[in-house]
């Protein structure tokens, strides 16, 4: 093992710059200031080059959350292959590097070193390339250190470029674990079971061809997600047929599902976030592009990026010790792996949400359709142009990316309106610890005439403007029956009551409590994220927002 001392972060997961867009870049290294690490950057911070050729990366990621100080303690190892060097780089930010090449290893010497995979349980996969093989490593962390301790290694393989672990829906529980291969040189994928000390195979796919079935270099494999952990999607780029391929496992095997993605170029990485949707590199079109779970289109980044590798969404184990809970999350930006040259090299991106191509539905009256670009709570709101007075409000809820629409119901008007055109404004909140916020507006008609209908349930509609300063507005509807006793709480986020700002006996209709950004004592109130709970007889909701100075 080498050391590279590095006195500046690898990785900065918290970096992430404001706006909403997905792809807006971050700070890579956050304390040089440092957008991309590069070839030149790397030799005037370290006085030398870092990679050869990076290929890939992974992260060993672990967040705690306590209820004193210091609160939160994150911390976030980075593994990268270097095929060219024939090693791996590794390190925790802010602290030495260590390189890995396999020699002083019971594995022997790595060659080719390509595509990386990791687990919630501490386990590190590396596609071997040169050497015809799979390793399995346990990620061994103390302090600012991390070493690759040998666990064994999957024998028998040609060429294979990548692998693509899969929890089986249980992140902690390793009784359901596989991995897949994209075994390169056979045009095949495989899937193996996994257990501590080897891994069986149990199924494969492919042959060299076009059609059903087969494959023309499979160079890249991610597994799909659902709310964080693993299903049973698995996506292969078929790199020389120029397209993504979805195959299904069967509980031990795998079945083909179509093929409903071209690409521009090859695709050489595969991955997938926290909510299924796929991420895919491309280094001959440089370009990264994002899909939905089903392979729709829904956001392309080509601008900022030079001949991008790979692309990977870190994830990390959250604990929170005041539960006992521990959870898989992944993480709001994504790491760019990129030629390594005086422009390209290692960058970050935040994964973001946008609205697109938001319009009015021909044909139909209050009702809009637009793409959304992530996972994100999705809220439109009707205004009369001439005066600002809000018509109707929806909330659509969570809702995922891909084609949306949003059409209001009776329940959903406040106020009286006539023929006219009026003022429709859609806004999409991150689902993600950032809370980004993608805005937009468009006109549709509105014939006849109405006025407010009693609401047809409880509901929190939550607090425009957000983020605010120096106040905000609190909107929920009680439906029609008896009075009930409420409360309307802020927190701050680390559950401390901030202000009460409202409690008594509520009936049926539309109610706004504002919150003048002060606690209970009069004080104004720091930047930073808020809570707020309301309670009606035994129901309760809960929204967040942000004060901003």
């Amino acid at each position: 093992m080498k050391r590279t001392a590095l006195i500046i972060s690898i990785l900065v997961l918290g970096a992430a710059t404001a706006g909403a867009e997905t792809f807006r870049p971050a700070t890579y290294l956050a304390d040089a200031g440092v957008e991309v690490l590069t070839r030149d950057v790397a030799n005037d911070l370290v006085g030398r080059d870092l990679f050869g050729a990076p290929w890939a990366t992974v992260v060993v990621g672990n967040i705690d959350i306590y209820d004193r100080f210091p609160y939160v303690e994150a911390r976030h190892f980075q593994i990268v292959s270097d095929p060219a060097w024939n090693r791996l780089l590794m390190g925790e930010m802010g602290r030495d590097l260590t390189a890995f090449d396999g020699t002083a290893s019971g594995f022997g010497a790595l060659a080719s070193p390509r595509g990386l995979s990791s687990d919630g349980l501490g386990r590190v996969y590396v596609a071997d390339t040169g050497n015809d093989r799979v390793l399995v490593f346990r990620a061994v962390t103390e302090f600012d250190r991390l070493a690759l301790e040998p666990l064994y290694a999957i024998d028998g393989l040609a060429s294979p470029f990548d692998v693509a672990y899969s929890d089986g829906g249980t992140p902690f529980d390793a009784g359901d674990d596989c991995l897949y291969v994209a075994n390169t040189g056979r045009n095949e994928v495989r899937r193996y079971d996994l257990d501590e000390r080897e891994a069986r195979l149990t199924g494969s796919i492919g042959e060299l061809g076009s059609g059903d079935g087969c494959f023309a270099g499979p160079m890249a494999i991610t597994v799909g997600r659902s709310e964080g952990v693993h299903n049973t999607d698995v996506y292969v780029s078929d790199a020389h047929n120029g397209r993504i391929v979805r195959l299904r496992d069967t509980g031990g095997d795998l079945a083909w599902s179509g093929a409903p993605a071209r690409t521009a170029g090859t695709v050489t990485s595969l991955d997938c976030d926290h909510w299924g949707n796929v991420y895919a590199a491309s280094p001959q079109s440089g370009s990264v592009t994002k899909f939905t779970a089903s392979l729709f289109a829904v956001a392309s980044h080509s601008g900022g990026v030079h001949r991008p590798r790979s692309f990977h969404v870190p994830f990390a184990n959250v604990t929170d010790h005041r539960t006992g809970k521990t959870i898989r999350a992944g993480q709001g930006s994504g790491i760019v792996v990129e030629e390594w040259n005086s422009e390209g090299g290692l960058r970050l991106l935040n994964l973001g949400t946008e609205l697109k191509d938001a319009a009015a539905i021909e044909d139909e009256s209050a009702a809009v359709r637009m793409t959304l670009t992530d996972h994100s709570r999705l809220t439109a709101t009707i205004t009369d142009p001439s005066t600002g007075r809000v018509i109707a409000r929806h909330d659509a809820g969570v809702v995922g990316a891909g084609p949306q629409s949003i059409r209001f119901q009776e329940e959903d008007f406040v106020s009286g309106w006539s023929t006219g055109e009026y003022r429709v404004t859609v806004r999409a909140t991150s689902t993600y610890d950032d809370d980004r916020v993608s805005e937009t507006g468009m006109t549709i008609t509105l014939e006849g005439s109405g006025g407010p209908a009693a609401p047809g349930r409880l509901a929190l509609l939550g607090n425009s403007p957000n983020p605010f300063n120096p106040a905000t507005m609190i909107r929920f509807t009680v439906p029609a029956g008896p009075v009930r006793p409420y409360t309307l709480r802020v927190y701050d986020v680390r559950g401390s009551l901030v202000r009460d700002l409202a409690s008594g006996d509520i009936g049926a209709g539309l109610h706004e409590v504002m919150w003048n950004g002060r606690d209970d004592r009069g004080a104004s109130v720091g930047s930073g994220i808020y809570l707020y709970r309301l309670e009606v007889g035994r129901e309760n909701f809960t929204g967040k927002m942000v004060m901003v100075k």
